[in-house]
């Protein structure tokens, strides 16, 4: 299989950690660049068909109009309003309410978290105040519309939890390929080392349900039990410490 990557998308060290591990595995690859804000295909070298795409979201839509395979594994179930029919209470964010970014009265807490219902990476989900929210509407819309973002753009706002850790994991045809650590008490901290509670906690959602054939889930210790955060693209998670060698050896196994 042949992989192209995104320049420098992901943290400078998770970066050259792929980079190194397809060296290492001698598997083709080349680097290109995408332009921000610019919708149109980006250059590269290939001819190949059989290609896994790393980099941001915009790659992995450019990769289906080349109908790439394994491509890009960016689908519908990429949705919390689809996944949550399934994880239900599993979810951290269970309490969510589904609004439009447009949408102007919808809360009565001091503070929220607000995130996207799609893994579509128009905005980061974080906490805000009213205040902080309509600042930033007003900056990401423009008379009342932008490319990526509009006041249709289904989101969903939740109360504010306490979250422990939280901690990231590859899963590629039903299996835990590999995983990491990426905060610890509320603060960026990356870890290699993953308790088993949260592996057996992970398989059981798995079995729950299997939203593609590889794809990442995001899992928190928040009053003592593990809930689900979010589910994500491969083709565009962070790597933080992930044991990268292990990941592309999954990927070559289940698609090559």
């Amino acid at each position: 299989m042949y992989y192209v990557v995104q320049e420098n998308v992901f943290r400078e060290e998770n970066y050259q950690g792929l980079i190194n591990g397809l060296d290492r595995l001698q598997l083709p690859y080349e680097i290109v660049k995408l332009i921000p804000c610019d919708t149109r295909m980006f250059k590269f070298k290939t001819k190949r068909t059989d290609v896994f795409p790393f980099g941001a979201v915009k790659m992995s839509w450019l990769a289906k109009k080349l109908n790439w395979y394994p491509g890009s594994q960016l689908c519908d179930n990429h949705d919390y309003m689809v996944y949550s029919k399934y994880y239900k209470e599993n979810l951290l964010n269970y309490d969510s309410k589904i609004i439009k970014f447009g949408d102007k009265d919808f809360f009565n807490e001091e503070l929220f978290f607000a995130r996207p219902t799609h893994d579509s990476k128009v905005f980061t989900g974080r906490v805000f105040d009213m205040d902080q929210w309509e600042k930033f509407r007003e900056e990401k819309l423009i008379d009342g519309h932008s490319s990526i973002l509009s006041i249709d753009t289904p989101i969903q706002i939740s109360s504010v939890k306490k979250i422990q850790k939280e901690i990231r994991f590859w899963i590629i045809k039903g299996k835990i390929i590999t995983a990491s650590q990426y905060s610890l008490g509320g603060r960026f901290c990356t870890d290699e080392f993953v308790d088993e509670d949260a592996f057996a906690y992970v398989r059981k959602m798995i079995h729950i349900f299997e939203l593609n054939e590889t794809f990442i889930m995001d899992v928190c210790l928040t009053n003592g039990e593990y809930k689900i955060v979010e589910c994500g693209c491969t083709n565009s998670a962070g790597f933080y410490k992930a044991d990268l060698q292990k990941l592309l050896i999954g990927l070559e196994e289940a698609f090559n």
